[in-house]
């Protein structure tokens, strides 16, 4: 009897061990088709190249020189350290497309200013436009100076007009202003781009233009 029961424990044993390596075998199978499946599934990951920006913004490149309105080349630009471009102001007078907000005292006796001594309509209308407030100074020997602005409008696209103003035996610190208005405003439209040089002898010594020129 002893000798039959040890008998039958071995083949017990004997067959938990075979069950239990064959469910081994066949998850041993499963698993490496799994994973060949998955390599072949997925490719290697390679990350994109990236190249450095600022916030998806673009330095303005330098265009074609651009040859103002009813001249055939533009003057040589060469800058000179003791003339200096420091602060250039533009405003648009224009109650329509510059409407001043309200609560906001400085910003509405702006065109208040602008309009001082506008009595008749006819006044406020000529001078409704675009308004540039140079600063600038020569440090150097006193000279002729042409203080140039170049204007692109909304109405005039790619032509380029001109605006001038002189100073004789210039030396020190100078506010120029050179306004858009009346009839060229009406016509053109808003001053959409620009360039301001200060000229001498036939030469830019110093120059600022505007993003989008």
């Amino acid at each position: 009897m002893r000798g039959s029961s040890l008998t039958g424990k071995i083949y017990r044993i004997k067959y938990v061990l075979m069950r239990k390596l064959l469910i081994l075998a066949l998850f041993g199978v499963c698993g490496s088709s799994l994973q060949s499946e998955e390599s072949s599934a997925v490719p290697g990951f390679r990350p994109a190249k990236v190249e450095p920006t600022t916030q998806g913004a673009e330095a303005p490149q330098d265009k074609e020189v651009v040859v103002p309105d009813g001249m055939k080349s533009d003057l040589p630009l060469e800058k000179d350290e003791n003339v200096s471009l420091n602060k250039i102001y533009t405003y648009l007078n224009d109650p329509i497309r510059n409407k001043p907000p309200l609560g906001n005292a400085m910003m509405q006796y702006e065109p208040r200013y602008w309009d001082h001594g506008a009595i008749l309509a006819k006044d406020r209308k000529d001078r409704q436009g675009n308004i540039f407030v140079i600063n600038w100074q020569n440090d150097g020997k006193p000279g002729d100076f042409t203080v140039r602005l170049d204007y692109r409008q909304a109405m005039t696209r790619e032509r380029v007009m001109t605006k001038t103003q002189d100073y004789k035996n210039f030396d020190g610190y100078e506010k120029t202003v050179i306004q858009v208005v009346a009839d060229d405003y009406v016509r053109g439209g808003v001053v959409n781009s620009w360039r301001i040089s200060i000229v001498r002898d036939g030469k830019i010594v110093a120059q600022e233009k505007s993003f989008i020129w």
